[in-house]
Order: C-alpha cells, then sequence, then structure tokens
C-alpha cells in the first residue's frame, strides 16, 4: 500500500470514490469535521477542493501548511514523502490525484532535464491546468471510463509536463517538435489502431510504434492529425461499429464488444455523439 495505516482512528468520510490508471490514482473524498491523522504518500500529491467555507489547517512535516477557509478550486501539492495532517471544522469536499514519481522522472528525462529536480509543497487559490485535468479524471470516474484508458493516460501526461514546469526546484520548458510524425510514423500508429482497436490500447504503446516518448507522441499525433489519440481511437471504433450495424447481423452489444465499448453505454453515448443518432436508430434508418 502506499499510503502509511494512521496509528489514531481517522475522522468519518461519507465518501471516498476511486479510479486508477497507470502512472495516476485519483480518490474523490468528502470529510466531515475532525482531525486527519499524519500520514504521508509515495505518490506527489495534488489536492483540489471541490467545496467552499470549511475553515482548518493542514500541517506538514516541512514546517509549512496553510491554515484559514476553504476555497473553491484551490490547489495544494505535496511533493512524495511528506508528512501531513489536517484539522478540519466542518465537511469539505475535494479530489485527490496522486502522481507516481516515475511518471514525473519520465517526463524529465524526455524534456533533457539534468540535474537534481524535486517537485516542491505549494498551495495556489487557482491552477486551471490542474483543476480542468481533475474534473476531466473524475468524469472518467463517473462515467465509468467511457473514453478509456489513452485518455486518462494522456491526462496524467500533461500533468506530469505541468508539475515539473511550475512546481520543481527547476522550472521545466519541454523540448519542443515542430514538425509533427512522417507520413510513415503515422501510418505505423494508424495500422496498429486499425489492428488493435477492439482491446484497451494504452498511449505507451501507441508512442513505442511512434518511435517517441508519450509525452512527445501525444503532441505530435495532434499537431499532425488535428486530434488527439483517444479522440482519434474513439472515432475508429465508431466507423467500424457503423459497418458492422449495416450489416445487420450482430445484436447491438455484440457490435459495441467487438468495437472496444465495455459496456453498452459507453457505446451508445459515445456514437450518438458523433454521429447524432443512437446505434438501433442508425441501424432502423439503414433498413429504410
Amino acid at each position: 500500500m502506499n499510503e502509511l495505516v494512521p496509528t489514531i482512528p481517522t475522522l468519518p468520510v461519507p465518501l471516498k470514490r476511486r479510479a486508477a490508471w497507470d502512472g495516476i490514482r485519483l480518490e474523490h473524498c468528502r470529510l466531515t469535521a475532525g482531525e486527519l491523522p499524519e500520514h504521508r504518500h509515495h505518490e506527489h500529491t495534488v489536492l483540489i477542493s471541490l467545496s467552499d467555507g470549511c475553515k482548518g489547517e493542514l500541517r506538514t512535516a516541512s514546517g509549512h501548511g496553510i491554515r484559514g477557509t476553504q476555497t473553491k478550486g484551490a490547489v495544494c501539492v505535496l511533493p512524495s514523502g511528506l508528512a501531513h495532517t489536517a484539522q478540519l471544522d466542518g465537511p469539505t469536499e475535494h479530489l485527490a490525484l496522486y502522481i507516481d514519481p516515475s511518471l514525473i522522472k519520465r517526463a524529465a528525462s524526455d524534456s533533457r532535464l539534468s540535474g537534481r529536480f524535486e517537485i516542491v509543497e505549494r498551495y495556489l487559490r487557482r491552477d486551471p491546468v490542474i483543476s480542468s485535468i481533475g474534473w476531466a479524471l473524475l468524469g472518467e470516474l463517473d462515467s465509468q471510463g467511457m473514453s478509456g484508458r489513452l485518455y486518462a493516460e494522456s491526462l496524467a501526461n500533461v500533468l506530469a509536463v505541468h508539475l515539473l514546469r511550475y512546481y520543481a526546484t527547476v522550472g521545466v520548458q519541454p523540448e519542443r517538435f515542430t514538425g509533427g510524425l512522417s507520413a510513415a510514423k503515422l501510418r505505423h500508429v494508424t495500422s496498429f489502431i486499425a489492428d488493435n482497436y477492439a482491446r484497451d490500447v494504452k498511449l505507451d504503446e501507441l508512442a513505442s510504434v511512434a518511435g517517441m516518448s508519450s509525452f512527445h507522441f501525444a503532441r505530435e499525433f495532434k499537431r499532425t492529425t488535428g486530434t488527439s489519440p483517444h479522440q482519434y481511437l474513439i472515432k475508429f471504433r465508431v466507423e467500424r461499429a457503423k459497418a458492422l450495424l449495416a450489416e445487420n447481423e450482430l445484436p447491438l452489444t455484440e457490435v459495441g464488444l467487438r468495437t472496444g465499448f465495455s459496456h453498452q453505454s459507453h457505446f451508445t453515448r459515445l456514437f450518438r455523439r458523433l454521429t447524432g443518432t443512437t446505434p438501433l436508430s442508425y441501424r432502423l434508418r439503414l433498413q429504410t
């Protein structure tokens, strides 16, 4: 386990929901008044406030911390291994993002960062990038992973680079590629997607096919195609589903499963989003 086991009982937690992907995990919590015992995490921790008005204090082993009244959208970044405790005077709600240090190290290596660096403890009233990533991952939790692994891993990479740029001892400007993917690399990647669209494709797999790091690949793929890797994959799946629906042989659930949609509800919602109609209506329209 990543967390140390507290030596005293924790305060009541009316709600705790979790999701995890490669390199990052998410917790959505509602807490009541009380004291959160001292604990630490192996991962770097990013806390995003989702509510207003709770008075309290966050204390850290560094001697810093923050005290005052909670404001929605406030962000707290705690480096890996930093012990911390909290005192809450009322109910509160927050998102916690836990980023594996190995993901940060890979981002630093791909950014050609030499020498020693550290993620630092910081408290901000707002960080739109972190908030947007947190809300997007919460949406994935709410929808049971509708957009898929590729989407969450892309967000994790964006967050890793953002932390290096603005929350590290040395601000990093990642190496820039300006030409996009070559025609050959793009062909290899799209062929790989065509052969593997029915399973849960990983960002690292696509990057490996292109011979690039995942941090550079996602940006250069969008520069070349005008769409992100996960959006391209979803569009490809929907086009394949349209072809199977036209054959009028398979049940709708089977069409969804064969085209990489793990839940029928995901299939219906994403199909409608891209075509303006449901799979059933699309099939019936072809039959008239």
